[in-house]
């Protein structure tokens, strides 16, 4: 009886792997949290090489890339804070609804702060290219697709 139980738990194991790698194995593009994989940042980088930017059009850009990235660490890592504040005020075992909806009042008012970051952000490297510049991003951009939220998002 034992062997039959180590053969199958084996053999679920072995069945299992395969599925759990599949579900680990990164998708190209957009990952949902803000971030762009390896492959959209090699085609980000081409487009900046296509710009033509100064070297001191791509020393601002790369400063202006540091700061908004600790800006965006900052906000992430407090939203991820509120959702485990959240978590555990859902799961107590007599919740306080009156504490949840202040939580989630604050999460949303961290969304709002990245929204407000990231078109903050947009404007600003727009300040730091020509008009050509700015023409050739305005091209790329009407020709991209629109890119969808994560997956847990969709409508």
């Amino acid at each position: 009886m034992k062997n039959v139980m180590k053969t199958l738990l084996i053999a679920g194991t072995l069945f299992a792997l395969p599925l759990t790698a599949a579900q680990a194995r990164p998708s190209a593009g957009y990952d949902g949290a803000g971030r762009f994989n390896r492959a959209e940042r090699v085609e980000r980088m081409k487009f900046a090489d296509n710009l033509n930017l100064s070297p001191q059009q791509r020393q601002q850009f790369k400063k202006h890339q540091f700061e908004q990235r600790k800006a965006m660490i900052t906000l992430r890592s407090k939203l991820d804070l509120l959702r485990i504040e959240l978590n555990e005020a859902a799961c107590a075992t007599k919740p306080d609804l009156r504490k949840i909806d202040r939580i989630a009042e604050r999460m949303g008012n961290v969304h709002t702060e990245m929204t407000k970051q990231r078109i903050h952000a947009r404007i600003q490297r727009n300040s730091i290219l020509t008009d050509e510049q700015k023409q050739s991003v305005n091209d790329r951009r009407a020709m991209m697709p629109m890119k969808r939220g994560p997956k847990g998002m969709r409508n």
